[in-house]
């Protein structure tokens, strides 16, 4: 059985709905090789219906989950916004919490925010050897920079996340990078991120760029034309009636043939 997470909160549910379809719609396997896990605060009566309408669809299996109020509490004294991620909320700690959220069993998993978007199939990145490693991810974009002021060997992206639960459980890295976040405020430039980074500088292995091929507004479509999996970095994002990049055409595709269908693009309430 092959785990996919995704954790979001109800401003980004629509935009999950995009991802997990694209995800699902590339999946080479039978559905039931598959588990999707959403972890969120609560569960309205519409959300369920669309992720059982998903699983009748693609037979994988799909399982809720739900932050606990005392983790919600404890996440709730973490910086989260910076002048470089203003548009984070609390959400973003959740993939942290995935080792205790998520049943003991599960050794391995894969972690995609819910701005990405699945343009081929996942198993092989099921098959790739961490090395002993916590976490398989991508450099970041920033890396040059975040890397050399913290003195680390590399910068990573957490948007798209191979983890290792158990050695995550075994090192206590959930408690650390919460314990980080929360005494090393002016550190949180990323949210969780930052922490991530921080904690895990010394077990983190690096996966090829196209599991996590970074979109911002000036890419061509030849530059992601490898891409397996596209991210839709930064505050501009396909569904904003003013993304100029015609790469939202992905985004657009696979929510139209979603439960989520018929949403309209946002539309600009400022100057």
């Amino acid at each position: 059985m092959m785990h996919v997470a995704y954790c979001f909160d109800p401003l980004y549910e629509q935009h999950f709905g995009a991802s997990i379809t694209s995800l699902l719609l590339n999946f080479k396997g039978p559905g039931s090789d598959l588990c999707v896990h959403v972890v969120v605060t609560d569960v309205s009566d519409a959300l369920r219906d669309r992720l059982l309408r998903l699983t009748h669809t693609f037979r994988a299996r799909i399982e809720v989950h739900l932050v606990l109020p005392e983790d919600l509490q404890r996440l709730s004294v973490l910086p989260v916004h910076s002048k470089w991620m203003s548009y984070l909320t609390m959400a973003t700690y959740f993939r942290v919490l995935l080792p205790n959220i998520l049943p003991p069993g599960i050794d391995r998993l894969l972690y995609l925010d819910s701005d990405t978007i699945v343009l081929s199939d996942v198993r092989p990145l099921f098959d790739i050897d961490l090395q002993g490693a916590a976490i398989g991810a991508v450099i970041d974009s920033a890396n040059p920079r975040m890397a050399a002021q913290r003195r680390a060997q590399r910068y990573i992206n957490s948007g798209v996340m191979l983890m290792d639960l158990q050695r995550w459980r075994q090192d206590g890295i959930v408690a650390r990078c919460l314990d980080f976040a929360l005494n090393n405020p002016e550190q949180i430039r990323f949210g969780d991120q930052s922490a991530i980074n921080a904690v895990c500088t010394d077990v983190i292995h690096v996966l090829d760029d196209r599991w996590n091929r970074f979109v911002v507004a000036h890419n061509r479509s030849d530059e992601v034309a490898d891409a397996a999996i596209l991210h839709f970095i930064t505050a501009d994002k396909p569904w904003q009636s003013w993304y100029e990049n015609n790469l939202s055409t992905f985004y657009w595709r696979y929510l139209d043939v979603s439960p989520w269908a018929g949403a309209e693009p946002v539309r600009p309430n400022t100057v």
